[in-house]
Order: structure tokens, then sequence, then C-alpha cells
């Protein structure tokens, strides 16, 4: 096909890095296979026979084929040495990736893997522009050429200080709302989750004594630790302080505070083999559930 571009043996040779004159027996042992003429020789230049004309498009659309394939083979190949990005919500990015990863890495050496950490509204605009793979939000992403299925559930609890009155007791919604609140952003799961708990209970975030934003989980806890209010976090997330004594916990009853978190990854067809792979991986409830299993208060 370089002969028929720069009508010239010579340079074709020269872009192939083969002599001329092996470039020219492989084209008279083509046209010799084939019982035709593909080219006409000049002293000046090289041009295409009419019946060369008419192979032109069909070997060019073979060659696409055959670079699809060896791309496609190549890919096959990235399993074991490719670049996978990924983007999470803090409460999966910070507790239960890190666990799926070192995993998966024991199984894929070679693949590296990079996490971005946002809100799930941030996750959902990586994963529509392309900047990640994949990427586990805190509800349905719905974009063309993104698909979306449930991955787990994230349980979530009240927290308080270690030396907050209402630690370790049962308490009705209602009477929650003398404290002052703190919260994830606004277009957060657990956000939304909390919200919905609330409305079906006739109680919005505004009756409470006050209410304090912030970006993350890890975020909430260190606010409740400091006294700056309780909060609703993630059990993942709050387990460990939990555990030793370093957050409190208020039981709501007839109130659910839990909601799914979603696997969100590019379509199919854009999928790299790394990503499906670890798709594959993380989908595994029965081994999910060995990595939760490993966090504090999950622990056997």
């Amino acid at each position: 096909m370089l002969i028929a571009q720069l009508r010239n043996f010579t340079r074709a040779a020269a872009q192939l890095d083969m002599s001329q004159p092996a470039v020219s027996l492989q084209i008279k042992s083509l046209e010799e296979e084939l019982n035709i003429t593909l080219f006409e020789r000049t002293e000046k230049k090289v041009v295409l026979t009419e019946a060369g004309r008419l192979l032109y498009p069909i070997a060019m659309q073979m060659i696409r084929q055959y670079n699809k394939i060896k791309a496609g083979i190549d890919d096959l190949r990235e399993v074991k040495a490719g670049h996978l990005m990924l983007g999470a919500v803090p409460v999966a990015g910070e507790c239960l990736l890190p666990l799926a990863i070192g995993g998966f890495r024991e199984q894929y050496p070679g693949v590296t893997v990079s996490l971005q950490i946002g809100g799930s509204v941030k996750v959902a605009r990586w994963l529509k522009e392309r900047e990640v793979e994949m990427g586990i939000v805190g509800y349905p992403v719905k974009a063309e050429g993104v698909e979306c299925e449930p991955w787990l559930t994230d349980h979530m609890v009240v927290v308080t200080p270690p030396w907050h009155p209402l630690k370790g007791e049962e308490v009705p919604l209602a009477a929650l709302t003398n404290e002052s609140i703190i919260v994830r952003e606004v277009g957060s799961g657990s956000r939304q989750a909390l919200e919905q708990q609330l409305l079906k209970h006739n109680v919005t975030l505004d009756q409470f004594s006050s209410v304090l934003e912030l970006g993350s989980a890890q975020a909430a806890i260190n606010a409740v630790r400091l006294g700056l209010g309780i909060s609703v976090v993630s059990r993942w997330a709050a387990g460990e302080l939990l555990e030793k004594g370093g957050l409190g916990e208020v039981s709501v009853p007839g109130v659910n505070l839990s909601y799914d978190l979603y696997l969100a990854w590019n379509r199919p067809d854009k999928e790299s083999l790394a990503a499906k792979a670890f798709r594959s991986f993380i989908a595994d409830e029965e081994m999910m559930q060995r990595f939760v299993n490993d966090l504090p208060l999950f622990r056997n």
C-alpha cells in the first residue's frame, strides 16, 4: 500500500526498512499469484493499473481489519501490563477499593491502577468524559455509553462524640433534631438516602439545631470527634473508631439508614480488557464479602 501511496519502490522500501529488490520481489510474487499486473512502472514513478485501483480499497479494508484484530490481541496482553483508571465515592474509595485493588493485583500484578476519589456527581462526570473507565457511585448514572448496576449496600449509623449523653441509647428520630448534624454535600448518595428517610418521618434537615456540610465521611467523622455535632455515616468508615470507643453510636428505631452503591462503567465496546477483568473481579459477591469481613466491626 505504501508503494501506491508514495508511487516509488525505493521510498516505500525505506519506510518499511527493507531493501528495494526485496519489495519488488514481493510485488512480483503477488502479481504472479493473482495473474494480474498491479503497477505500471516508469522511470519517474509507479502508478496503479486498473486492476490495482480495483484491489486497492479492498486491500486497505483488509489492513484495517488486521489492525483491529492486532489491537484486540494487544488488549489481551494489556491485562498483564495495562493501566486501569477508577473513580469512587469516598466510602468506597477509602474503605473498600484498597482491599479489592490489592486482591486484583495479586491476580494481575502487571496492571497498574489509578484511583480518583470524589462525590457521586464528580465520579459520574469523570465517567461521561472518559476520565475514568469505571466508577463506584451512590446512585445510578444515567448517561449515553455508561452502564450501571447495584454493587454493595452501604449501611449507615448515627454517630456521636464518645462523651455524648445519647451514646448507646435508642432515640426517636424527632428527638435527634435537638442536635447539630453534620452531613455530606448535596448530590451524594448518603445525603440522598438520609433525606429520603427523614422525609418518610416528616422531618427535614432544617429542623435540626444546625447543619454543617462536609465533603467526605472521614471529614464528618473528624467533625463529630471534635464535638461539632452528630452525623450519619457509613459503618465501614466509622467501624474502627466505634470498635475502639472513639465514637458513640445511637440507635434510631424505624429508620432504615442504608443505600446501594452502584458500579458504573463505559459500555462494553469501549471497555478495555483490564477494566472487564476488574469489573468481573469486584462483581464476585462472595469475594467482596470476604473483604468486608476484614473491616473493623465486620470481622468474624
